[in-house]
Parts: structure tokens; C-alpha cells; sequence
């Protein structure tokens, strides 16, 4: 079945942020670890430590308890913190599974844009160990 995607959430350190939110992509990446022997025929890998990495573009709103003031709160305190990501609205289901974890953030461009444009800022969470999945 299609999906059409209108409705993500995006939930940053405790603060619902969704009604900001232009784009989201999450990459649950596993990187590859060669282990080919002596005589082998082709490269062999197995699967390694999961790399996975958040991406969000935040229509960007300077007010309190909104986007900018949020993240620069979130990336002043230089630990680690909570996001969760749903593709549909903010409560998991199985058919609306939500995507936890603790990250940092590695990109976070507080301003950017050309003349005339609505500001938007594309902020990049790098995931410190793994994602959680859950449908309920």
C-alpha cells in the first residue's frame, strides 16, 4: 500500500517540534566489515556497528520553546539527548512505528537562505549507539 507522507513527528529533547518540520530522513546504516580470506573469489563482508544519522529541515522560529532556541538548548549542554521520529503524527502503532534514540548534533546551520526565501535550517543527529524501533 502507498503511503502518502503528511504528518511526521518529530519529538527533540522532550519538545514537539513536527509542526516545523519541511523534511525528514532517518538512516538506520550498518556499515560493512570485510572479511575475505586468502583465495576468496569475490570481497566478503558481515555486517558491523550500526552509523545511523538523522537528518531534519526545520522551517526555522527564533520564539521560546520553538526550533531555534530548542536545538541551541539541546546542543549547549554537550551530552547526549533524546529524539523520536514517527511517520505519522506522534503515537507508534504497527502501522506507524517510531524511531528513538539518543543522539548529537553534528549540523546545525542557524542561518542559511537567499533572499526572499522562508528560513530553514537542515540540522543533521548523528545516533550514539542504536535505534530503537517500536510499533506500539
Amino acid at each position: 500500500m502507498a503511503f502518502i507522507f503528511l504528518n511526521a513527528g518529530v519529538i527533540v529533547n522532550s519538545v514537539d517540534l513536527s509542526k516545523y518540520v519541511n523534511e525528514v530522513t532517518v538512516d538506520m546504516t550498518l556499515n560493512p566489515v570485510e572479511v575475505t580470506a586468502m583465495g576468496g573469489g569475490g570481497k566478503q563482508f558481515i555486517q558491523g556497528l550500526e552509523d545511523s544519522k538523522i537528518d531534519v529541515t526545520f522551517w526555522n522560529d527564533f520564539n521560546s520553546g520553538a526550533v531555534n532556541q530548542t536545538l541551541v538548548t539541546a546542543r549547549n549542554t554537550g551530552t547526549l539527548f533524546p529524539i523520536k521520529i514517527y511517520s505519522n503524527g506522534t503515537t507508534a502503532s504497527t502501522t506507524n512505528p517510531s524511531f528513538a534514540g539518543s543522539v548529537i548534533m553534528t549540523d546545525f546551520p542557524l542561518v542559511a537562505g537567499k533572499v526572499g526565501d522562508a528560513l530553514q535550517s537542515k540540522v543533521t543527529f548523528q545516533v550514539s549507539g542504536t535505534l530503537t524501533v517500536a510499533y506500539s
